[in-house]
């Protein structure tokens, strides 16, 4: 297997073999798909490890390592599913897949505690539900529940690619640079013998001016993390821009632990206060008006049913319990959902401190930094989103409300809102038995009564590609498949 090379190797790392060159702004964070909770995770370990189920290019779903859709094998409160595993599956190191490796992995898969046991038998993969699931496909063919085999400290995949041979975190953080090489025991077709993921971190302020640079010179061929604004800014040549409505939505997130914010009437002033428009303008120079959020929900999952009520900003200026301090936590990189991390969160900063209130920007430096202080709760507000990692509302209401999915002790979940509510959860599990429109207003009522959140602007899929790519697409979840994208 190839070592990793120094970035300034790049070039010639890549005429020696077929590679592809993808620009990207971060490290991984894990190299275990199970525990990652970030995009450009997803999007590696994307190649290396794959789901039961996969999402095709029109957004449905298809059994990918599982030969079947899931099969009912009990109803009630707690039902159970099964499937069979597809035969002839390899792991990049010869193992066969089989139901008990399945199990075992998707058993430790961050994204079904709590919702489902899982084990093996007569060849099946069998899932007992904690509660009611009927679209449970949808479940596992998010990106962090890909099926792991471990075996002596090493993570294997049945992917496309695999992980070169000595890759650490740290030695991605080092060299700049993660490199995945084609895995000879893939039953598919790999067109690039290896994937070279460019690390070029922005600078202080989120502008990403190392990837800019970098394509100017020819030595990326494409990254998911400019757009058609960077191209005519700066002058970039060569390249061909790519744009899309996403899945996903920037949010302001309350922390509801934080005694100040129990009182519904201080959420309901400031919800009131933000106005989500120059934060758009900051993120979409361009018609920055058709990216205002209507609804927690973005557009492509259904129609927006969010409330039209009309806001009064004064309602903070004058209430008696306003903080004269608040801290807000930024991600550490620009996210789908939210291109500008640190302009937004000033813009907010800004609109309120027109108020009185002094607000401090807490920056994070890398997805350990962020997520660790989301795990802990570190923050009084969080500037942040979510991108639907499958076509179902129903798990992008659940990842963001349910007081299952609030993080406790060392384990990170995906309730930044902290939100812990017995109404809530009740919504939830009507809404997931029966996704109606009458269901789902409950939801949007009550986010908007209760202000538990705010939502800010939704998330575009953009791209660049050099004009000699071909055959690269992205999924409505806004992941790509590497595998077969050519070069001429």
């Amino acid at each position: 297997m190839t070592s990793l090379s120094p970035l300034n190797t790049v070039s010639s790392a890549a005429t020696a073999t077929k590679s592809l060159r993808i620009g990207v702004l971060a490290a991984i964070g894990t190299l275990d798909p199970r525990d990652s909770g970030d995009t450009i995770t997803g999007l590696m370990l994307g190649q290396v490890f794959e789901m039961a189920y996969s999402m095709t290019e029109a957004g449905t779903l298809e059994p990918c390592l599982f030969a079947e859709f899931l099969r009912q094998e009990r109803g009630g409160a707690q039902p159970v599913y099964s499937a069979a595993v597809r035969k002839g599956i390899f792991f990049s190191d010869g193992t066969e897949l089989t139901a008990e490796i399945a199990a075992t992995s998707l058993a430790n898969a961050g994204a079904l505690r709590g919702r489902a046991t899982v084990s093996a038998r007569d060849g099946r993969v069998i899932f007992t539900m904690s509660g009611p699931s009927p679209r449970f496909e949808n479940v596992i063919c998010q990106w962090n529940t890909g099926i792991v085999l471990e075996r002596q400290g090493t993570l294997y995949g049945t992917g496309p690619y695999r992980l070169a041979a000595g890759t650490t975190i740290q030695s991605m953080h080092d060299a700049g640079l993660a490199r995945l090489e084609r895995n000879p025991k893939y039953r598919g077709k790999a067109v690039s013998d290896e994937l070279l993921f460019v690390i070029q971190p922005t600078d202080t302020d989120g502008t990403p001016r190392r990837l800019i640079d970098a394509a100017k010179r020819g030595e990326i061929d494409l990254t998911l993390n400019l757009s058609v604004n960077d191209i005519l800014r700066h002058g970039i040549n060569g390249y061909q821009p790519m744009m899309q409505p996403g899945n996903s939505t920037g949010i302001l997130f309350f922390n509801n632990e934080r005694p100040m914010f129990r009182d519904v009437t201080l959420r309901r002033a400031i919800q009131h206060a933000i106005n989500p428009i120059p934060i758009a303008e900051i993120c979409y120079e361009k018609n920055h008006f058709a990216f205002l959020a209507g609804d927690l929900i973005p557009p492509l999952m259904g129609k927006a049913s969010g409330s039209t009520e009309m806001r009064d900003r004064e309602l903070l200026r004058k209430h008696p319990a306003k903080p004269a301090s608040l801290t807000l936590l930024v991600p550490w990189i620009p996210r789908p959902y939210l291109p500008k991390p640190i302009p937004a969160a000033q813009e907010i900063a800004r609109q309120l401190g027109a108020y009185g209130i002094q607000v401090k920007l807490l920056e994070t430096r890398s997805s350990e930094h962020y997520f660790r202080s989301l795990t802990v709760g570190d923050y009084d507000l969080s500037i942040g989103g979510w991108v639907a990692d499958n076509p179902d509302p129903a798990e992008f209401y659940e990842s963001l409300l349910s007081s299952a999915q609030v993080s406790t002790g060392d384990q990170y979940l995906t309730n930044q809102s902290r939100w812990r509510s017995a109404e809530t959860d009740a919504a939830l599990a009507a809404y997931r038995a029966d996704p109606s429109p009458a269901n789902r207003k409950v939801i949007t009522t009550m986010i908007e009564r209760e202000a538990i959140l705010i939502p800010l602007i939704y998330g575009a899929s953009t791209a660049i590609r050099s004009r000699k790519v071909k055959n690269f697409h992205i999924a409505p979840s806004g992941h790509v498949d590497f595998a077969g994208v050519e070069m001429f």
